[in-house]
């Protein structure tokens, strides 16, 4: 008779622990300040572009451009958390057409946007461009895959 009792009291005991767990899992438990896919703010980021140099040969990716540009960029993390470089995005236009970007490598040293970027860290980084022409400026758009609010800074880089 005690055995069967004190079964019974686990066994109630063991339910009511195991309810109480799913019960903090429930949808009206969860709020969107508790998620966080992203802490960028808008001033986390700060990329500035510091030189630009145009190789009139034509290079060929995907069809033949007339031209090439290596545009060098300092990116500056302000934000509190590290960021990954590959998050940043970076689409190239040149007029109402869009261009190629890739990144460049010098001894076995990657110089793009790959790698990560720890808080207070800035780092130089270069990038190529295709170019359908050397008159028309380049406007970048750049967007992070983190940001939630999917915000786009375009700089435009007059060619000289």
């Amino acid at each position: 008779m005690n055995t069967k009792f004190f079964t019974s009291i686990a066994t109630i005991f063991f339910l009511l622990c195991s309810s109480t767990a799913s019960i903090c899992l429930e949808k009206e438990y969860i709020t969107e300040e508790d998620i966080w896919t992203s802490n960028i703010n808008d001033k986390a980021i700060n990329i500035k572009v510091t030189d630009i140099a145009i190789n009139n040969t034509s290079i060929e990716l995907d069809e033949v451009y007339n031209a090439s540009a290596i545009i060098t960029v300092d990116v500056k993390n302000n934000g509190l958390n590290d960021i990954e470089l590959a998050n940043l995005d970076v689409y190239p236009y040149q007029g109402s057409l869009a261009t190629k970007y890739f990144v460049s490598t010098y001894k076995d040293e990657i110089s793009g946007f790959i790698g990560n970027l720890k808080s207070g860290e800035s780092k130089t980084l270069k990038m190529g461009v295709t170019l359908h022409n050397t008159k028309e400026p380049i406007r970048l758009e750049f967007s992070d895959i983190e940001d939630i609010r999917n915000t786009t800074i375009v700089k435009t880089i007059d060619i000289k």
